[in-house]
């Protein structure tokens, strides 16, 4: 893998490859413990359209983003609508490549607010039922981190309504999840303004 865009070569044929040999990669008996694999999603996507016979975008739109009403992400937004970390000179960096078999383990592009309605929709109002198992748990909190090598996101939320969304342009995602659990302790929950963070 490239070190300056890791994904650039995991396409279709890659993810097969690896697939020839998963058995391998296993670091305990199933059930036992688990462990977050960007691979995992990578393999959970291509089994989800292999069975449903559609891109995986297609699946996404269909079954998760249309019935909340969500419309704006996207795996391939116009490179005028892309927000990207700055470089020498100020010149955009490019982003790592995302797309294709990796694309389930975070190659979607969204704007603040469908983001937003995201997060909300699926942990305040769970209008899909219980959060995926996808999502951490740390007590109460619900959350998710992601980075590459320019970005970083968090978001999270707790029963009581209090919810945070964090996307730095740096690929400290350390720092990234502090201020989110930062920001979701300092809101309160009685003022529904201070809980959209």
């Amino acid at each position: 893998m490239r070190r300056r865009d890791p994904y650039a070569a995991f396409d279709d044929a890659a993810l097969h490859a690896v697939l020839q040999g998963l058995d391998t990669l296993a670091t305990a008996a199933p059930g036992d413990t688990e462990e977050y694999s960007n691979l995992g999603y990578a393999v959970l996507g291509a089994a989800l359209v292999s069975a449903a016979g559609m891109p995986y975008q297609e699946l996404l739109d269909h079954y998760v983003l249309a019935p909340l009403g969500i419309t704006e992400v996207t795996s391939a937004p116009p490179p005028d609508r892309r927000l990207c970390s700055r470089g020498l000179f100020g010149r955009p960096r490019r982003p790592w490549t995302m797309s294709g078999a990796v694309l389930p383990a975070g190659g979607l592009w969204a704007t603040p607010r469908a983001t937003a309605d995201l997060v909300t929709a699926l942990l305040i109002d769970r209008k899909l039922g219980e959060p995926a198992l996808s999502w951490q748990r740390a007590g109460t909190l619900l959350w998710h981190n992601g980075a590459t090598g320019d970005a970083s996101v968090f978001a999270g939320a707790v029963p009581d309504g209090r919810w945070v969304l964090v996307h730095r342009l740096t690929a400290q995602a350390d720092r990234t999840d502090e201020l989110g659990i930062e920001l979701l302790r300092r809101a309160t929950s009685g003022d529904p303004a201070d809980s959209r963070t």
